[in-house]
């Protein structure tokens, strides 16, 4: 990206980042995620305080990378695509098809 400034999209996708990854912080446990990284709790709080989590979140949303739960599946825009136009097709196909013929 050229600019220095994100745009108010990506501005907002970072603040859904940083959001998501504070909700799993909490949920984890700030405690858990310092061991596992080899660091302390009070440095985890450090992240927060001097806005490293929402810089390091802008900067991902510059690298055109996603953040999203491990249970998320992740599919190209092309396949979400065709799935919605398939999904039309079959609605409107829905909407012309003929009633009951009587004996049924």
């Amino acid at each position: 990206m050229s600019t220095d400034k994100l745009s108010p999209d990506q501005d907002s996708r970072a603040r859904e980042f940083e959001a998501l990854f504070l909700t799993r912080l909490m949920s984890v446990g700030q405690k858990n995620v310092a061991t596992s990284v080899e660091l302390s709790e009070s440095a985890i709080t450090n992240w927060k305080k001097e806005g490293l989590i929402e810089r390091f979140c802008k900067a991902l949303v510059v690298m055109d990378l996603q953040v999203v739960p491990s249970e998320a599946q992740c599919h190209p825009a092309k396949y979400i695509d065709a799935l919605r136009t398939l999904a039309e097709l079959g609605l409107q196909a829905e909407h012309k098809r003929p009633g009951p013929l009587g004996w049924d």
